[in-house]
Formats: structure tokens, C-alpha cells, sequence
């Protein structure tokens, strides 16, 4: 009997505690927490609904960093703080499940009796907490500042020396992420670690700065014509003292030498002259060379040099310079005029510009000038830009007809390319090599035959040629106005070459387009007036060979030169009717 009331409780308790357990088989014990909130029977997918509601609204405990008085509160999104719903509910629904069968009861009845309440699982972005952390605290980092010497308005100061300090960001990090993933909050003292300077300057080293910047450094030339000054102020600016390595304790000064080459380059471009080349003329007749223009000698500074002077005189403590001042020999030298071995005519060459304006006679006059008594030394470059200027009316040039883009047109300068143009034919036919050259933009009468004229335009467009006969060359400009004639001689040493110029070769020949007409208010009525001359297109090619006194081919090549077609152009007054199909352009359109 009493064996039977025992049995019937335990057998009543075994199936109440069958039926919970198959209740609860999928669903979470009774007691657990999370965030505050009741997930007592609920399903799988039940709490999960549940938990990511409140984890939208979880605010985590606040965390604040703190160095001295210094505070920075470090909200959720600072941290990069995220709550992991699915391990929160994980471990909500192993409450109970985890162990054997009487410690998993044990679980089960201490968590409905007195309940079970769940951290929330906490992930914080280590990389976004640490540029957190590096930004909020970025001030606080200081190098330490070693002890300097100063100029303040050019009284030395001697200033202390300062430890610094840097934020140990990865302990500062690694403390702020445990709080946060433990849901402790709270304060994070910021971790510094204290960099003390190398050591003090001593105060002696003092004089040393006073003394060298006592003075200003004087550079002068051995000849007197330059004199320049480094200043206190400017020494001061340019120097900076730092530990001297073989005298410890000791300053020594390190020179910006950046700046100290400007400041020298500086001085370079005002002492620089340029050399001039003598000039000279000679009469084929008596055979003299008669001197024009006397050469001078050129300055230049040699800036390395006088760098490395400057910075020997600061370390020496030095307060003189000599200035490394080079001569430049000029290429044509006055004293060398008996070996130039201008002796005989070498290569000529002649335009005619007969029936040209008064301007632009003017003009060649004028261009043709500026190559007076001009000598080329040996190897030498002609440049014909060089030597005729800017083509300005303050040079002495005056308005005339030019070629200027697809028109003619009234320009100062029109008649210098009878110049170059005549230069040319004398190395040409003289059996120069030709470094630059460039044809005219369209058949032009003065120059003859198509092929063999060189247009110029200051500073772009240039005529070169090389003076490869082995002896000076002195270029002697003829201008015979009665006769319309332009002529350039070449004097110095017959190389001996022999030059063999073909006859120019025409093809792609193309006609002028219809002759244009512009209506001009302005002008007389029916009147009519031509400004421009229509030409052919054509390409041009002019053969050349040059072989030296021992029948070696210096030079074989084809002139090549190509030529646009050019139509005529008219102006009218009012009432005059163009002919039929020219191109016309009236007042009104």
C-alpha cells in the first residue's frame, strides 16, 4: 500500500514533466530574457522577430574617453556597434538543452523560478573604433621639441626643450572594444606615451650664432664690377642649427641650400653679359679686313661654384667670398681676326626687287642692314632671326604688303623675306648645309623661279644654315637700288666643293581659284581696285649635290617646297557689277 502511493506521485510527476518537456521541445524555456524582452515559449522564428524589434531600439551603455579634463562621449555608430540577434537567440533557446538530463532540469527549474536574463551580444568594427579613437585624439599628439636657437629681430633666443607625447591608440582601442562588447560602458582613460627630447643645446653654443650672424658675408668679383651681400636676416632665414655629431653638445649650421641657390641664381642672371662678336668688313679689291664693331667679352657666374663658396665661408665662419665669375670668349673675337682666313668671295647670291614700294625697299634696306660686317666662325650656325631683330616699327621697319595666313595683307616688316630669301640662294648655290628653311605659303614674284626662296617669321620661323667650310665667313650685304638688285657675298676660304644644282622640277600644278571681289562703301562709285595677284599651286623640287675637292658626296637632296594656290582679290564701290563667276563678298552680307 504505501509502495503504491509512492508510485502513483512519481509516475503522475514523470508524465507532467514528459508532457513540458515535449511542450518546450522547440520553443524557448520559461524565464529567459533578452534586452527586457520575455521570450518564455516562444519559437524559434517567434524570438527572432522579437529580438531584431528591440535591437533596433538597444541603446548599449555609453562609453566616453577621457585624458585629463578632456572628455569625448563615443556614441554606437562611432564604434561601429552592432547587436548580433542571431547569437542572442542562439543562446537564449540552449538554456536548459546544454547538459545531462538532471543538470539540464536543474537549468530549467532555476530559470523558471527565478528567471534567466541574457546579455545581448555585442560586435564593435575594430578599424572604425580605431579611426575613432585617432581622429578625437589626433591633438594630443606633439613631437618633442628639442631645444633651438632663434633669430627675433636679430637678437639669438635660445628656446627649451619640450618632451612630446603620442597616443597609444592600439591599448586605447583594444580597452574601449572590451567595454563595449561586454556592455560595461563607462570611462577609457586614453593611454599616452611621453617622447623626451634628445637633450638641451647648451646656452654657450649661443655666441657661436651670435658671431656668425654678426656680419654680413660680402661676395665680390677680383675685378670690381659685381658686389653682392648675404644680410643677418637673410643668413638667419637660410641657416638652421642643428647637434653637431663629431663635437657633442656642440651646434653647427645646416644651410637650406634650396634657397641659397635661388638667391645666387638670382644674382647669375644680373651678372650675366652676354659675349658680342666683332664685326668686319672687307674690300675684295685690297684684300683687307677692316674691323667694325669691336667683340666683348661675356660674364657669366658659375652658380655651383658660388654655392659651394657661400656654405664653405658660413661653416668657416667667414665673412669674405670671391664670386665664381666666368669669361665667355665671344665666337668671333677681334684679336683672332689674322687666322679667320677671310680671304676670297665663297658662295653669292642675288633677288631682284625692282618695281617695290617705297616701304617695302625701305625695308630690305633696313633688314639688310642688320647683317652688316656679321662673321660666322667655323661650325658655326647662321640664324637669320638672330641677327635681324623684332620686326617692329621701332627696329626701323615700316607697313608693307605680307603673306599673312591665307591672305596679304598690310604688315610692318613686308620685304624682309627678300632678305632671307637672298641669304639663302648664297648657301644654297654656295653649298651650305641647310639646318632650317621654310617656303613661302604661296608663289611669290620677286623671288623668280619657285623653289629656292625661305621665308622668315621672328621668332618661329627661321632661316639656318651651317658654315661647314672650315674657315670664319663674313656675310656682306649689297643693296643696289638703282638697278633693284639684292646681293649677298660670302667671303673667307674656297673650301673647294663643288655644287651641282639641278634645274627645279613642277608638278601637281593646280589653277587659281576665281578671283574674289569685296564691295567697299567707302570707295568711289564703280570704281575697282586689285590687291592681291592670283598664282598656280605647285610643288617644287630643286635636286642638289655637293661633293668636296677629293670627290666625296657631302651632300645629296632634294628641295622640297610646296605652294598653295592663290587667287586674285579685288575692292569695288557701290555700282560695280563683279563678272560672272568670280567669288563675290557685298557690304550687306
Amino acid at each position: 500500500m504505501v509502495l503504491l502511493w509512492i508510485l502513483i506521485p512519481a509516475m503522475v510527476f514523470a508524465f507532467l514533466l514528459m508532457r513540458f518537456e515535449w511542450i518546450y521541445r522547440d520553443r524557448i524555456y520559461p524565464g529567459v530574457q533578452v534586452m527586457g524582452v520575455d521570450l518564455s515559449g516562444m519559437t524559434r522564428e517567434e524570438a527572432l522577430a522579437a529580438l531584431e524589434a528591440a535591437a533596433s531600439a538597444y541603446n548599449p551603455p555609453p562609453i566616453a574617453l577621457r585624458y585629463g579634463d578632456q572628455v569625448w562621449q563615443l556614441n554606437p555608430e562611432a564604434l561601429g556597434v552592432t547587436v548580433s540577434v542571431t547569437e542572442s537567440l542562439n543562446q537564449a533557446f540552449a538554456r536548459g538543452r546544454n547538459g545531462g538530463f538532471l543538470d539540464n532540469l536543474s537549468d530549467q527549474w532555476r530559470t523558471f523560478w527565478r528567471g534567466y536574463r541574457l546579455e545581448p551580444t555585442i560586435h564593435v568594427n575594430p578599424g572604425k573604433t580605431e579611426q575613432t579613437v585617432r581622429e578625437l585624439t589626433a591633438d594630443l599628439n606633439h613631437s618633442a621639441r628639442e631645444s633651438q636657437i632663434s633669430l627675433s629681430e636679430l637678437q639669438v633666443v635660445v628656446t627649451s626643450s619640450r618632451p612630446g607625447q603620442r597616443v597609444v591608440v592600439d591599448d586605447t582601442v583594444k580597452t574601449t572594444i572590451q567595454r563595449a562588447e561586454n556592455g560595461m560602458g563607462g570611462i577609457v582613460d586614453v593611454e599616452v606615451q611621453k617622447i623626451d627630447p634628445a637633450g638641451a643645446i647648451p646656452v654657450a653654443n649661443k655666441q657661436t650664432v651670435e658671431q656668425t650672424l654678426s656680419q654680413p658675408i660680402l661676395l665680390t668679383d677680383p675685378r670690381g664690377d659685381f658686389q653682392f651681400s648675404l644680410d643677418p636676416a637673410t643668413l638667419a632665414s637660410l641657416i638652421v642649427w642643428i647637434s653637431d655629431d663629431e663635437n657633442v653638445g656642440n651646434l653647427k649650421p645646416e644651410v637650406d641650400e634650396e634657397a641659397l641657390r635661388s638667391i645666387i641664381e638670382g644674382w647669375a642672371e644680373q651678372v650675366y653679359r652676354p659675349p658680342l662678336d666683332a664685326r668686319f668688313d672687307y674690300d675684295p679689291k685690297s684684300g683687307a679686313l677692316l674691323e667694325l664693331a669691336p667683340s666683348a667679352t661675356g660674364y657669366e657666374l658659375d652658380v655651383d661654384a658660388t654655392v659651394a663658396a657661400v656654405l664653405k665661408a658660413i661653416a668657416a665662419g667667414e665673412k669674405q667670398v670671391t664670386l665664381a665669375v666666368r669669361e665667355i670668349k665671344p665666337a668671333v673675337a677681334s684679336e683672332d681676326a689674322a687666322s679667320f682666313g677671310i680671304k676670297e668671295l665663297v658662295a653669292k647670291g642675288s633677288t631682284k626687287f625692282a618695281g617695290s614700294s617705297k616701304a617695302r625697299v625701305k625695308n630690305i634696306e633696313v633688314a639688310a642692314s642688320k647683317f652688316v660686317g656679321v662673321v660666322i666662325p667655323p661650325d658655326g650656325v647662321f640664324s637669320f632671326n638672330k641677327y635681324v631683330g623684332d620686326i617692329t616699327a621701332a627696329n626701323g621697319f615700316e607697313d608693307s604688303l605680307i603673306i599673312a595666313g591665307d591672305r596679304t595683307a598690310v604688315g610692318v616688316g613686308g620685304g624682309v623675306c627678300q632678305v632671307s630669301t637672298t641669304v639663302f640662294r648664297a648657301s644654297f648655290y654656295g653649298g651650305f648645309p641647310t639646318v632650317e628653311r621654310w617656303a613661302h605659303g604661296y608663289v611669290v614674284g620677286w623671288y623668280g623661279p619657285p623653289g629656292i626662296d625661305a621665308t622668315v617669321y621672328t621668332p618661329k620661323v627661321d632661316f639656318k644654315f651651317k658654315n661647314t667650310s672650315g674657315a670664319y665667313l663674313l656675310l656682306k650685304p649689297i643693296v643696289d637700288k638703282k638697278n633693284g638688285v639684292l646681293t649677298f657675298e660670302f667671303y673667307g676660304t674656297k673650301p673647294g666643293w663643288r655644287v651641282e644644282v639641278g634645274k627645279p622640277q613642277y608638278s601637281n600644278r593646280q589653277p587659281p581659284p576665281p578671283p574674289l571681289y569685296i564691295e567697299d562703301p567707302t570707295m568711289p562709285p564703280g570704281q575697282v581696285v586689285q590687291f592681291d595677284w592670283a598664282v598656280e599651286g605647285l610643288d617644287a623640287a630643286v635636286p642638289r649635290k655637293v661633293w668636296d675637292k677629293d670627290g666625296n658626296l657631302l651632300i645629296d637632296e632634294v628641295l622640297k617646297s610646296k605652294y598653295r594656290p592663290w587667287q586674285a582679290k579685288f575692292r569695288f564701290g557701290p555700282g560695280y557689277q563683279p563678272p560672272q563667276g568670280a567669288e563675290v563678298v557685298w557690304a550687306n552680307q
